[in-house]
């Protein structure tokens, strides 16, 4: 199932002056992920993981991108570039961000509307990857350009960037467009639940009580520790004293991609990498396939 198909990808045509340049950069970049089912599964949980380690609930009390300082949602832009960089595992450009093929590409982010990226002087006419994150729907985009002079605004703020005009955001080469990242765990439970969730004094607790009333939600690992707030918060969820020792029983898996992944894809369940999230068999063939995991009871 090509889920990046599915989800807009949208190459510019064969005609047009930036197609071989940009397929090549789509490719080398795929290449770099692992190829395209890898990319959609670890791009539902990319934005989900780097906006939650900036929220960081477990020492500011704080759960929606909302909440940020100015300055913190700048800084969502480099905390992008960096996790991008390291997932691809690619080295930085003598200039800009990335080095993918041979090629030197910026990385530009936004988490505004349909446009927002700003391209500074050192980006102008080169290859750049396109980012943009909405959280209120939980769409995510990517898309690739060349910044030709001709496809920005002409002018510029005190810092001598531009960006992309609304005639000119028609070059871009779309890899995932309207694209579903893993939503903001929050957003899906009432102020209720979240107070239960977080009353707790034990991690082991918090989270019983999370993946007993969220099933098949998918958490990030980095909200798990946060909501946990312990060091050793993967023993809060473990069997010997952890939360599935108080779930199995009641016939409720906590299921983790990283270990479970064939598991759940076989369950039918969508997720993304370095997720959890809880299972409650819908038949005995499924309790018998969690069962024999080492799942429930």
């Amino acid at each position: 199932m090509n889920l990046l198909t599915r989800s807009g990808r949208e190459a510019l045509p064969a005609h047009h002056v930036d197609f071989a340049e940009l397929a090549k950069l789509e490719t080398d970049l795929l290449e770099a992920a692992g190829g395209m089912e890898i990319f959609a599964e670890k791009l539902r949980s990319f934005f989900r993981s780097a906006i939650d380690e900036v929220i960081d609930t477990a020492r500011t009390g704080r759960y929606f991108l909302s909440d940020l300082e100015k300055t913190e949602k700048t800084y969502l832009g480099t905390k992008f570039e960096i996790l991008l960089r390291d997932w691809l595992q690619v080295p930085r450009g003598v200039l800009l961000d990335l080095l993918i093929g041979g090629k030197e590409v910026d990385v530009k982010s936004t988490t505004g509307g349909k446009s927002g990226w700003m391209i500074p002087p050192e980006a102008i006419n080169q290859l750049c990857v396109l980012l943009r994150v909405n959280e209120v729907d939980a769409t995510c985009a990517v898309g690739l350009i060349r910044a030709r002079t001709e496809y920005l605004r002409s002018g510029v703020n005190r810092d001598a960037k531009t960006s992309i005009s609304a005639d000119g955001r028609r070059n871009i080469w779309w890899l995932a467009l309207d694209f579903p990242y893993t939503p903001n765990f929050w957003t899906l439970i009432d102020a209720e639940l979240r107070e239960a969730i977080m009353a707790p004094r034990g991690g082991t607790a918090r989270l019983a009580t999370l993946f007993e009333n969220c099933l098949e939600i998918p958490v990030s690992r980095v909200l798990i520790a946060s909501i946990a707030a312990q060091d050793d918060f993967m023993k809060r969820i473990r069997r010997n004293g952890g939360a599935r020792d108080i779930l199995a029983p009641k016939g409720i898996a906590i299921l983790y991609s990283e270990v479970d992944r064939d598991l759940m894809a076989r369950l039918g369940l969508r997720f993304g990498s370095r997720e959890f999230l809880s299972y409650r068999p819908r038949d005995d063939a499924e309790a018998a396939m969690l069962r024999a995991a080492g799942h429930i009871d």
